[in-house]
C-alpha cells in the first residue's frame, strides 16, 4: 500500500465512523484488503469483491465506506488538475 492510499484509507475511517454499524470489524477488513492492494483502483476492485461475498449488514458498512472513499479520491483527484 502506498503513503497516498494509506492516507485515503484512514481519513475516510473517520469519516465513516458515525455511519458504521461494526466499525471493529469494518477497520479489520479493510486493512485486511489494503495489504493487497498497491494502487487505489485495486483497492476498490478488491472492496468491491468482498462487498458482493458479505452478509447484508457488513456489506452496508462497506458499501458507506468505498461511497465516502469515492467521494474523497475524486475530491483529490479534481484538486490536482
Amino acid at each position: 500500500m502506498n503513503n497516498l492510499l494509506g492516507y485515503l484509507i484512514n481519513a475516510t475511517l473517520e469519516d465513516v465512523i458515525p455511519y458504521i454499524s461494526e466499525i471493529k470489524w469494518t477497520r479489520e477488513k479493510i486493512e485486511e484488503i489494503s495489504k493487497r492492494a498497491n494502487k487505489i483502483e485495486e483497492f476498490i476492485a478488491a472492496l468491491e469483491e468482498e462487498i458482493e461475498r458479505t452478509s447484508y449488514t457488513r456489506k452496508t458498512d462497506l458499501k458507506i465506506f468505498l461511497t465516502y472513499f469515492r467521494k474523497r479520491v475524486k475530491s483529490i483527484a479534481s484538486k490536482g488538475k
